[in-house]
């Protein structure tokens, strides 16, 4: 959990308040972009390459750099000052919240506009290329009750099922289409399916004890995902949204089937998941899945840094949206979303913009995709750029439900509320780890949660 630290109302007033320009021309009729960003998981050598190739193809241009770990400590003092970065890749949730503050202080630029316009060197409008799936929602459009977009979603990142990519995909297939169907295992899309090769992997461990385990998760926490987008598969979004504002729905039959499938997972867990499923040993169920001692596990890309020091050399991180109820049914997942946005106060808002359709254009994409460490963009035929520039095929397969539109994004949280003796994320959650040990039955755990989301309702 990040600890957040305000950002004072000084700053935000004086970045409401500033009148002076970023960005601008050089005394040599050079147009400066200064161009900001975070240096994390992804690095900064495709900001380096994508800075030579806008420069190459937009002649009279100088891009200006600053991507750092703590991009915040150097622009902040600008942005007080009027003279800050032009474009920037700055997500909200971080601990300095600057991007929150840019928000108090309406200091973004408006880009409705600018998904009207064509990528780079394409005939596609920004607004089409980008999947509208991730659109539409607090990450883009940060006012309440305003569809106007402050924000677009550069990076996105999977909470779904993780898993060796290569035991399922080949790892040097050709393209996406070949890796669906190589593998030591076929890839289950519906919970029979999932079941059905937990049963394959329960007769297999008669003969040989070192046959993996179908599922693990690192805390039982990590179904706070995996719960919602299961209800939204079986019962639809709606009644999402029901239970996130705690109405009376965990009685109805298609959100009980949810709990009922949580719990046939007892006969399939690795059997050490909960004696390790806590602050101390959560990271050993994770390095089950490394290991190959069970198959799958509810996670987030956070993930694959989590756990670098223990990952081989040549593992590939698989990922998938949580699983449909039938053939062709449902399949949802939740991601993080990591925004780019412009300044409102820049003096070279056209190439901005411009920089910004450069970088989900086609050639953009395959930068990111080439230097960007694994990065995800969401946006139109990037999985099939990133395979043709070297990501691996397994991976990107997994993602492949969020780029055809096979998987839908679940966007939503429970309301704030509190009620005496309740815990809410203790029953939401945590009482699977008494389903998988025994001491509770399926419908120990619906029955509180209908008690405790009627207080919670109660208390609203």
């Amino acid at each position: 959990m990040k600890i957040r630290k305000f950002i004072s109302v000084a700053l935000i007033l004086l970045v409401a308040a500033s009148m002076v320009f970023a960005g601008g021309s050089s005394e040599s009729g050079t147009q400066v972009l200064k161009v900001a960003g975070l240096r994390g998981a992804y690095g900064e050598e495709y900001w380096k390459e994508l800075e030579k190739a806008f420069e190459a193809s937009h002649p009279g241009v100088d891009v200006q750099l600053t991507i750092e770990a703590q991009v915040e400590n150097t622009i902040m003092p600008q942005i007080q000052a009027g003279a800050g970065p032009d474009v920037v890749y700055l997500a909200t949730g971080r601990e300095a919240q600057l991007t929150e503050a840019m928000i108090s202080s309406h200091a973004l630029r408006d880009l409705t506009g600018l998904l009207g316009k064509n990528v780079y060197n394409s005939d596609v409008t920004l607004g089409d290329k980008i999947l509208s799936s991730i659109m539409g929602n607090g990450v883009t459009n940060p006012y309440p009750g305003d569809d106007t977009n402050y924000m677009l979603p550069l990076f996105f990142s999977s909470n779904g099922l993780f898993f060796n990519a290569d035991l399922f995909y080949e790892n040097n297939g050709n393209g996406v289409e070949d890796a669906k169907t190589d593998g030591k295992y076929e890839m289950p899309s519906t919970w029979d399916e999932f079941f059905a090769l937990g049963d394959i992997l329960n007769e297999e461990r008669k003969t040989n004890p070192d046959t993996p385990y179908l599922f693990t998760y690192p805390t039982a926490g990590y179904l706070d995902t995996l719960i919602p987008a299961s209800i939204a598969a079986s019962a639809g979004e709606a009644v999402v949204q029901e239970a996130f504002a705690y109405e009376p729905i965990w009685n109805d039959p298609e959100v009980e089937r949810v709990f009922e499938y949580l719990g046939r997972i007892k006969d399939y867990i690795l059997p050490t998941t909960v004696g390790n499923a806590n602050t101390d040993g959560f990271r050993n169920n994770q390095q089950a899945v490394i290991d190959g001692k069970a198959l799958f596990m509810t996670n987030g890309d956070w993930v694959k840094g989590e756990m670098a020091d223990t990952t081989p050399a040549g593992f590939n991180w698989g990922s998938a949206p949580f699983l449909a109820f039938s053939n062709g049914g449902e399949r949802y997942g939740t991601v993080n979303v990591e925004q780019i946005w412009i300044n409102a106060n820049t003096k070279v808002p056209e190439l901005a913009e411009d920089f910004i359709l450069f970088m989900y254009s086609d050639e953009g994409l395959a930068i990111i995709a080439k230097y960007g460490n694994g990065a995800f963009v969401p946006a139109k035929g990037y999985d099939k750029i990133a395979v043709d520039n070297g990501m691996n095929a397994g991976a990107v397969a997994g993602y492949a439900g969020y780029y055809d539109g096979s998987a839908k994004v679940l966007v939503g949280s429970f309301l704030a509320a509190s009620a005496e003796g309740v815990d809410w994320k203790q029953t939401y959650c945590f009482t699977m780890d008494s389903v998988m040990n025994g001491s509770k039955s399926v419908q120990d755990w619906i029955d509180q949660l209908a008690s405790d989301s009627a207080k919670l309702k109660a208390s609203l």
